[in-house]
């Protein structure tokens, strides 16, 4: 019994041995494997990624001088050019593309720079190019230089200004509306120099006219007489009514019809008694059916030339005579041409709709090979 119970313990121990050790070698190998596991997760994947870049559509732009550019950036729109302002690219001679643009808007589109930049002072400089599709030679202000943060100016003006135009911008988009005008264009055109001038002129002489009055009549001229009036005015401060009178004659040879019948009215008898035949036959055509009848019938009693008594006696509705004159008759002058300045927005459809013409009549009369036109343009209607 002693024996067994020895033998017993001996393999019991042998046993609990062969256990230790064995438990000893499982839990070293796992342990060795679970580090196996662990590096081989930090090693990167042999795979290869290969990238896949999106190309971006080539601006047309890219490869085009500075004169192409120009021809390029002449014939887009306002909008079209506001998004060209955000672009800094460099072209040549130290300006970019961004410059080319600015100048095409300011020359183009009339917008206010100044105004826009709080009436700063801007260097400019002076470049001429030639229109690739017109062929004609155009002059442009570049301000180069101008920082980021002007340009961010002056695309938040455009933003949120609704007329951020010129005083000239300003009168073209009066002289292609059909009245009434719309109250805020008339608004910001009365805040202009010429208008305030010219206002002036006509209140200072003793002539009361409202403001909506005064944009028709001004609308109804050329921007180069506004202009050169209101700063002649500005130079002399002759406010008197022969200056308002001469203003008026003006307006008349340009075709004004209220410039017409304010003269009739304010300045009947110099009208009557000083005015030569040309200009008695330019003032009896504009007022055509509003012609008043003491001016009609005074004419029908001072020796005139045919034509007038011609005029006068159909206005007047009374059938008279013709005196016979012994000197030749002066001959009618020539029908002025009817011309059209492009407004923004304006198209060759939509000024030959205007007129009641056909496209292909006004670009034969005008020679234009394409449809494109830029604000300003002066077009002459066959």
């Amino acid at each position: 019994m002693g024996s067994n119970d020895q033998n017993w313990i001996k393999r019991a121990r042998w046993l609990s041995g062969a256990l230790i050790i064995s438990g000893t070698l499982n839990i070293g190998f796992l342990t060795t494997f679970i580090y196996m596991v662990l590096k081989e997760k930090e090693r990167p994947l042999p795979i290869e990624i290969t990238r896949t870049t999106q190309k971006s559509p080539r601006d047309p732009s890219a490869n085009l001088n500075m004169q192409q550019l120009l021809s390029k950036y002449s014939t887009l729109s306002f909008q079209e050019l506001m998004v060209c302002l955000g672009n800094s690219d460099h072209i040549e001679s130290g300006y970019t593309k961004r410059d080319l643009a600015l100048a095409c808007l300011v020359s183009f589109h009339h917008f206010n720079l100044e105004r826009a930049l709080g009436g700063l002072k801007l260097q400019r400089r002076t470049i001429a190019f030639t229109n690739s599709e017109a062929g004609e030679k155009i002059q442009l202000d570049i301000f180069a230089g101008l920082a980021d943060y002007q340009y961010q100016a002056i695309s938040s003006y455009a933003k949120t200004e609704k007329w951020p135009l010129t005083p000239q911008g300003l009168f073209f988009e009066l002289k292609s509306m059909t009245p009434p005008f719309e109250s805020t264009l008339l608004e910001a055109f009365y805040l202009t120099p010429e208008f305030h001038f010219l206002s002036t002129l006509f209140s200072k002489s003793g002539v009361s006219l409202r403001k909506e009055s005064l944009a028709l009549l001004l609308s109804e001229g050329r921007w180069e007489t506004i202009r050169e009036y209101a700063a002649l005015l500005r130079s002399t401060s002759e406010f008197t009514p022969s200056r308002r009178r001469e203003f008026l004659l003006q307006l008349v040879d340009e075709e004004s019809r209220l410039a017409a019948r304010l003269l009739v009215k304010l300045d009947e008898e110099i009208a009557l008694h000083q005015f030569d035949d040309e200009q008695i036959l330019s003032l009896l055509d504009l007022l055509r059916d509003k012609v008043p009848e003491p001016f009609v019938k005074t004419r029908l009693t001072n020796p005139r030339s045919d034509q007038i008594w011609k005029k006068a006696q159909k206005a007047v509705g009374t059938p008279m005579e013709v005196p016979k004159k012994e000197e030749p008759l002066k001959e009618l002058v020539a029908p002025k041409q009817i011309v059209h300045t492009v407004a923004t927005g304006d198209s060759l459809w939509k000024i030959a709709r205007k007129y009641q013409i056909s496209v292909s009549a006004l670009q034969e009369k005008n020679a234009l090979k394409t449809d494109r036109l830029r604000p300003g343009q002066e077009l002459i209607i066959p």
